[in-house]
């Protein structure tokens, strides 16, 4: 993926760290658990306050 492609792209003018880089590269999946751990987010946190 080119840099102008990137979510930064254009903004640096370096290279993202090889390791930035592999934690960036699992969003693609990462996305499709948003809304189950927003879900379980809400859930804990009504629990919390249920809880006293």
């Amino acid at each position: 993926m080119s840099n102008s492609e990137k979510l930064w792209g254009g903004r640096f003018t370096g290279e993202a760290d090889a390791v930035f880089a592999d934690f960036n590269r699992s969003f693609g999946f990462d996305r499709r658990l948003f809304a189950a751990d927003i879900a379980g987010s809400i859930a804990h946190a009504n629990g919390l306050c249920g809880a006293g």
